[in-house]
């Protein structure tokens, strides 16, 4: 499968530029939302705390996640809407280059562009945030982009790089409201999972169980679950096994929504 660099430039230019006014406005907003939340949060430390320290750079954390995860997902969810437009459809379908180009390109921005480029944003939010703080308090949250949390917003980047594939699926799959219509499909799929859960458990957990009249309820504490589960017995080794199991689908859903969004490209451009 041979790519073309220079249509993938071409392709790539286009989506980084196509709705950039309206990426600068929400970069703007939510920067204001970050800076307008930090300075309240810092008020209400400084006036209970008597300005001896900041909340803890956790605050920007959090806010990089929601950025990150929600704002991924709906950006994710709007890759392919194009596509199902009827004369913008056309237009993008018949631009140059291959299925898998397109499909590169659409994946390169949504997934490990929108993470590294909500990562510097949100460094930078931090600084002006953060220099704002202290010329009013004294102090701040700390920033978030060094030591542990650095840590910690990469492996967000990675999970979401992981988790947004089955966005970019539904984003071709679904004609219309891909965001919604995804989302109630994985809530429905997490929903079967947790029943066939409690039905494992309600079998293998049976003695740990007693009916309260409304339902069962499991008593298992630290201990019982040391005893059951812990190095040396019975369950350990079955216990290792589903956490390898559950680590080799995690990493594979990626590539197989990668793989299920290219055919339904390919059927698409028929």
């Amino acid at each position: 499968m041979e790519i073309s660099f220079k249509r993938m430039g071409q392709l790539l230019l286009r989506e980084l530029t196509s709705g950039y006014r309206s990426i600068l406005i929400a970069m703007a907003a939510v920067g204001g939302v970050v800076v307008i939340m930090s300075i309240l949060t810092t008020l209400g430390v400084a006036h209970t705390s008597g300005g001896m320290g900041g909340p803890g750079s956790d605050f920007y954390l959090g806010l990089f996640n929601n950025l990150l995860f929600l704002g991924g997902f709906i950006v994710t969810s709007l890759a392919f809407r194009e596509v199902w437009q009827n004369g913008g459809g056309i237009f993008y379908l018949s631009l140059p280059g291959s299925v898998f180009e397109k499909l590169l390109s659409k994946l390169l921005v949504t997934s490990v562009g929108f993470a590294v480029g909500s990562l510097l944003f949100m460094t930078g939010v931090t600084a002006l945030s953060e220099l704002i703080d202290h010329l009013l308090f004294g102090f701040g949250h700390g920033y978030f982009y060094v030591g542990s949390m650095l840590v910690a917003a990469l492996k967000a980047c990675l999970f979401y790089v992981i988790t947004q594939s089955v966005f970019l699926l539904g984003s071709i799959w679904f004609k219309k409201v891909a965001l919604i219509k995804t989302a109630v499909w994985v809530g429905i799929f997490a929903v079967g999972l947790a029943i066939v859960a409690g039905i494992a458990a309600r079998i293998f957990l049976a003695h740990k169980m007693n009916w309260t009249g409304m339902g069962f309820s499991m008593n298992l504490n630290n201990g019982d679950f040391m005893q059951m589960f812990g190095p040396g017995s019975r369950t350990h080794g079955g216990l290792s096994a589903f956490k390898i199991v559950t680590q080799v689908l995690l990493y594979a859903m990626a590539p197989v929504c990668w793989l299920a969004t290219y055919f339904r490209l390919a059927e698409a451009e028929v």
